[in-house]
């Protein structure tokens, strides 16, 4: 309860009535400052009370006309109030817009012998993520302004806005689309699983309700019948949404297509119960750790961080920010004369490889390869989403991540796809689309490393028409 301006007034004057009895020394006045403090004491009494009795009575219901929404789009709310027991109480219900969405604070007054009240507000909701409003406050004034209260009544609805998805999205490999799902696995492990795997001979120790009675005659002595096992495959997702991952068009972002790869790729895993782990990477290094779980509330943590990402602040540029490898190094210092000063002094930096190794550690994409490698034991299936920008970085990191014989799958958004509104250069575009995709299936050459593109549909395949008139046009 807190008193209001009114009341410090009424207390002056209780103050005044008793300085001005002991001045004039008559009781009078003394009589007056205790009557009417008397009569505050009973107003501050009936208040108690009358709050007490208006809460329990009270109904405050705050609802969305849609709980899931899009990125940008506008959503209608109402607040609504109601009460069985009027009372002398002035009650007004205000509610704003959760941190991040986009709307004014709005308030309804019940006043009088009003017994309902209700107003109607817009929010518009610019960032994905989930959002949950905070519970109406509800203010309480009495009948002659003497003290306030306030407090929260009602309840807190919840939104969650989805990001903006890209309508035509492609996978796969030199322009030709994946047939199946992608964030499947094979355990590529025999035992007592259920899928047929191979028949082999039977060994001593082997269990005979395992021996293959067909195989066994036609081959004229005991044979087995190996299944596959049934195993879990850890898996940890890597997802660059360093500034250069921002290019595109508003919707369809590289960082966008890069999210809709990630969130299939966790739903899948929650679909197989798969540990699975995510690392999330800025331009200043990791943003986000989330260790191998099959904990629902993993999952789920994962899912909400992948749809609130956003490109960090750093130099959003498509021009190649490559190290220097140690061969190409050696082979430019070949190039230098031998008795040129300055190709004497030039001559060491392109020699010395440990340069090269310090940069492309510290690389944030690399590092946290790195970091998930030294944290995690055990076979793991590390999955990359990211561009061809730092294409250097992401080939040792791929190197780092196959060690132990993992598994890598590697999802690229070509630049070239994501460079203006519109190809203004369509045989332009197609030379750097070529580029692109030695780089992919060199990528793809590594053992146990396979190499998808994702990108917008309706440019890929501008860019191979145009490849194709090429190719006749030379023939």
């Amino acid at each position: 309860m807190r008193v209001t301006r009114r009341y410090w007034v009424t207390v002056s004057l209780i103050g005044a009535l008793a300085l001005w009895a002991v001045i004039l020394e008559r009781p009078l006045p003394l009589l007056g400052a205790a009557g009417i403090a008397s009569w505050l004491l009973v107003q501050q009494y009936q208040f108690i009370r009358t709050v007490k009795a208006t809460v329990s009575e009270l109904t405050v219901t705050q609802q969305v006309d849609r709980t899931r929404v899009t990125a940008n789009e506008t959503t209608l709310g109402t607040l609504s109030v109601q009460t069985d027991e009027r009372g002398s109480l002035s009650l007004t219900a205000a509610t704003e817009p959760p941190t991040g969405a986009d709307g004014d604070r709005v308030s309804c007054l019940l006043a009088g012998t009003d017994q309902t009240a209700q107003v109607t507000f817009e929010v518009t909701w610019p960032v994905a993520g989930e959002f949950e409003f905070t519970m109406p406050t509800i203010g309480m004034t009495d009948d002659l302004g003497l003290f306030e209260q306030t407090t929260t009544v009602g309840n807190a609805p919840t939104v969650t806005v989805e990001p903006r998805t890209p309508q035509e999205i492609h996978i796969g490999e030199g322009g030709n689309r994946v047939a199946s799902g992608f964030g499947e696995h094979e355990t590529k492990q025999t035992g007592g699983g259920l899928s047929p795997a191979e028949v082999r001979k039977y060994v001593p120790g082997d269990n005979i309700r395992r021996i293959d009675w067909k195989a066994t005659a036609r081959l004229n002595e005991p044979h087995i019948r190996e299944f596959e096992a049934e195993t879990d495959l850890e898996t940890m997702l890597l997802v660059d949404h360093r500034a250069v991952m921002g290019d595109g068009q508003d919707g369809e972002t590289k960082l966008d297509f890069a999210r809709q790869v990630a969130l299939a790729i966790s739903e899948n895993a929650q679909r197989l119960a798969d540990p699975f782990g995510c690392y999330t990477v800025g331009d200043g290094g990791l943003t986000n750790t989330f260790d191998p779980s099959t904990n629902d509330d993993r999952y789920r943590a994962i899912a909400q961080s992948l749809r609130t990402l956003r490109p960090t602040d750093g130099p959003a540029t498509n021009e190649r920010g490559d190290i220097v490898e140690p061969a190409a190094a050696r082979r430019t210092a070949t190039h230098l004369s031998m008795d040129d000063p300055f190709s004497t002094r030039l001559r060491p930096f392109f020699e010395n490889s440990t340069t090269y190794v310090r940069r492309v550690a510290e690389k944030p994409l690399f590092a946290a390869v790195q970091t998930a490698s030294t944290h995690l034991s055990g076979t793991v299936r590390t999955i990359i989403v990211t561009d061809d920008t730092h294409r250097t970085e992401l080939r040792e990191a791929v190197k780092v991540a196959r060690r132990n014989a993992g598994q890598v799958v590697v999802f690229l958004t070509p630049s070239v796809l994501y460079e203006a509104e519109t190809l203004p250069d369509v045989e332009e575009a197609y030379r750097q689309y070529t580029d692109f995709e030695e780089f992919r299936r060199e990528l793809a050459a590594l053992g146990h490393v396979t190499a998808f593109e994702v990108g917008p549909r309706d440019r890929l395949s501008r860019v191979l028409a145009t490849g194709k008139q090429q190719r006749r046009a030379q023939r």
